[in-house]
């Protein structure tokens, strides 16, 4: 049986995501933030004979994850599919490939999973890297992200709602910058926050300021805030080997992939 998720149910889904909190960052960081039910947000569960949780459906916005501890997906979340359509579906590799032939038009964004628990560089005291705060901040950041032609910024944000965003999530992650020659050149954020974990997104450098260690700094920075003083891991996504080795330089570990498919 799936139906959708109440109040009532926070505890047990919680509980049942928890299992394996790495992958279900983004669902449970949504659940902790705004609830099982918004005008905004919704959650399905699907229930077996015993009434225990199967797999679960988040519904954000224009986005939605899937979950299942089997590598199963029940046909009959399509209806739900139908009467809650999305832009935007992401989950392990290997369910979104179940899920895959259903889902006609879209396309698909495969990236790696890593997870880090400890660090292998001993950040030091960089007076150069700052916590954003302000909209002007904000606004600044937006200036750089534009820039990255991966993010897509100048495509699918708004400046105005980029920064209404950034400074109003601030309890979902912190946001780290270097400013140089009057303008932030480097930046690194967190995001889906739990009490457990972070999700690592937005690592971006100007393109004229690349190869000078700026990210790896604050790298450096972000994991010593989350690691020693919230005692909390990380995570994030790449696709670029590159970036990978970097990360794993400073103790990140690979430990799967993630899918993301897309109707625009």
């Amino acid at each position: 049986m799936i139906r959708k998720l109440t109040l009532e149910d926070k505890e047990n889904v919680l509980s049942y995501l928890y299992k394996e909190s790495t992958y279900n960052i983004f669902i449970i960081g949504d659940i902790e933030t705004f609830g099982i039910e918004t005008d905004f947000q919704r959650v399905y569960g699907e229930f077996n004979d015993k009434h225990e949780l199967m797999s679960v459906f988040l519904r954000y916005q224009e986005y939605a994850v899937f979950y299942s501890h089997l590598l199963k997906f029940n046909v009959d979340y399509l209806t739900i599919f139908k009467e809650d359509p999305f832009k935007y579906i992401s989950g392990k590799s290997e369910l979104l490939d179940l899920i895959q032939p259903y889902l006609e038009g879209f396309k698909q964004k495969s990236m790696y999973f890593c997870k880090a628990e400890s660090m292998k560089v001993i950040n030091q005291e960089d007076e150069n890297i700052h916590l954003l705060k302000t909209t002007d901040e904000a606004s600044r950041l937006y200036d750089l992200l534009v820039r990255i032609d991966e993010f897509d910024y100048s495509k699918s944000d708004r400046k105005d709602r980029f920064i209404e965003q950034k400074t109003s999530d601030q309890k979902m992650g912190i946001t780290l910058y270097i400013e140089k020659d009057g303008m932030i050149v480097s930046s690194v954020a967190t995001t889906a926050e739990t009490t457990q974990n972070a999700m690592v997104v937005a690592v971006a450098t100007h393109p004229s300021y690349r190869n000078q260690g700026y990210a790896s700094r604050l790298m450096q920075k972000l994991m010593t805030i989350y690691m020693i003083e919230k005692k909390k891991s990380l995570c994030l996504f790449y696709d670029n080997p590159n970036a990978g080795a970097i990360y794993h330089k400073l103790g990140f570990e690979t430990i799967g992939k993630w899918d993301t498919w897309s109707s625009i």
